[in-house]
């Protein structure tokens, strides 16, 4: 986890505009001739809430997005899509003087043309809104390019530049705020395996089956789950129901204004039910959970390559339960 702290906030958007915004996913012609030629604007809203007790730690945490998806079908090769987010989280704590409300603002654009695809995105993550000073936001721009569209195998390989304050500077003392990257993400997909890195990593054995096995990583946390689905008409495009019992360790890191980043990371067994694809509960029983605080500088930065690091702050803060509830519009 500790490696993952640079480009956390990197890494998370190039998520939100590649894989959230899928660039694979084009919606499809569904009206008739005379509407053939007409640009379409698909408005899809989610919304969760998710409520996480431990022993000495309460957690409400609201997630709200909407992405825009504006389509011409004359013109399948353009897709463009703007999504706004945001997540305040709520803590209530027993034995420390951290900030009880955290904000998580973001905006995220993708432009698609042919094989040429084109993103952008700003993130706030910190106690005070919008803004917390220049530790506390990113932004980012990137190209990639669709070098392979099979139809089983997908590959786009493109850049990223970031501009991101994480406590390096120059002689000077001026912060070195920009940070190019290599940004990737390809796909395979078989009726008995699809597998993907977008950045992140999902696996699914069985994606076509009633019964299959999800497994995915994000930064810092990971989630595997053994499903079983229902369709109609054996068609997965078209569930009505899903079940699941899981396991995952879940992470919630954001940077705090004076440059340090404070979260909570946790394990968790759980179930899950799935009604018609976009309504989910979930519930289960969290462990291990701890509370941790890191000062973010060039030391703790390179820390595992033989630097000295920052004193870091680890509290345990025991187990309890957890459950939540989403909503998530598809196309």
């Amino acid at each position: 986890m500790k490696y993952a702290i640079i480009f956390s906030f990197a890494f998370f958007f190039m998520g939100i505009s590649v894989y959230g915004d899928s660039v694979d996913d084009t919606p499809e012609d569904t009206g008739g001739n005379d509407n053939k030629n007409q640009s379409k604007i698909y408005v899809l809203p989610s919304l969760s809430y998710n409520y996480i007790s431990f022993d000495k730690y309460k957690l409400h945490d609201i997630s709200g997005m909407l992405t825009l998806f504006h389509f011409n079908p004359a013109e399948k090769g353009k897709v463009s899509s703007v999504t706004l987010a945001y997540s305040p989280q709520i803590a209530a704590k027993i034995d420390y003087d951290f900030p009880n409300l955290f904000h998580n603002a973001s905006l995220s654009v993708m432009h698609k043309i042919d094989r040429h695809i084109i993103t952008g995105a700003f993130s706030a993550m910190t106690e005070k809104p919008l803004y917390g000073g220049s530790r506390t936001f990113m932004g980012m721009a990137g190209y990639l390019y669709n070098l392979v569209n099979g139809e089983h195998f997908s590959m786009n390989l493109g850049v990223t530049l970031l501009v991101m304050d994480i406590g390096i500077t120059m002689n000077n003392g001026t912060p070195w705020l920009i940070w190019p990257l290599p940004m990737f993400n390809l796909s395979w997909d078989y009726e008995w395996i699809s597998f993907g890195v977008i950045p992140g990593v999902k696996m699914t054995i069985g994606p076509k089956f009633p019964v299959s096995i999800v497994a995915k990583t994000v930064t810092g946390g990971y989630d595997a789950a053994l499903w079983y689905r229902y369709f109609k008409d054996k068609d997965p495009a078209n569930e009505l129901l899903g079940m699941a019992v899981g396991f995952k360790k879940e992470t919630s890191d954001v940077m705090i204004s004076d440059g340090g980043k404070y979260g909570i990371n946790y394990n968790s067994l759980y179930g899950s039910l799935r009604l018609f694809k976009f309504l989910e509960l979930s519930g289960g029983w969290t462990f291990d959970g701890k509370e941790e605080y890191e000062k973010i500088t060039k030391d703790s930065i390179l820390g595992f390559a033989g630097f000295s690091k920052e004193s870091k702050y680890i509290s345990n803060v025991g187990g309890g339960y957890f459950f939540s509830i989403s909503f998530k519009m598809n196309m």
